[in-house]
């Protein structure tokens, strides 16, 4: 037996029928001769992008067990994966799927989540990074007192100046 793990998407707008929806994932895959194990977990969350205009949904993770090659009487023309596969596509309640080889994966269980507080707006944002604080003033030479100039040095400095 090869144990395999079934992670899949179902909408928002399905969530009302999420137990038939499940009911009839599961019917796929006993049909084909799979037994599911114990675990299941199930989440839900904010879509990262659009799905088949869905934004959010439920994410249901289980895992199963299918006969090997070594395990099947008789040739069988087309693996049962690939018959869950296509009546997976095929089913308009399940936005996305994802069929993999549970060998390497970790124990299936829930991941837990720490909500974190939302801002109220973009202002708050900057103020968590330290963008507004106030500029360090440059440091400033003590001023001469001006003296009195006459036109005729300041003349004489242009055509110093000036090589005229």
């Amino acid at each position: 037996m090869i144990e395999y793990e079934l992670f899949y998407l179902v909408g928002e707008s399905k969530e009302a029928e999420l137990p038939a929806i499940r009911e009839a994932v599961a019917k796929i895959v006993t049909t084909e001769g799979g037994v599911f194990l114990a675990p299941e977990t199930e989440e839900k969350r904010k879509l990262a992008y659009e799905v088949k205009k869905e934004t959010r949904g439920t994410y249901i993770a289980r895992r199963f067990t299918l006969p090997g090659k070594d395990d099947q009487e008789g040739m069988v023309e087309v693996h049962p994966l690939t018959r869950i596969n296509r009546a997976l596509q095929l089913s308009k309640d399940v936005l996305r799927f994802l069929i993999v080889k549970a060998e390497d994966l970790p124990e299936l269980k829930a991941i837990e989540r720490v909500e974190r507080p939302k801002s109220e707006g973009r202002g708050n944002r900057y103020e968590k990074r330290g963008a507004i604080r106030p500029m360090p003033q440059a440091p400033v030479a003590p001023a001469e007192e001006a003296k009195p100039v006459s036109d005729q040095e300041i003349d004489s400095q242009l055509k110093e100046k000036l090589d005229i």
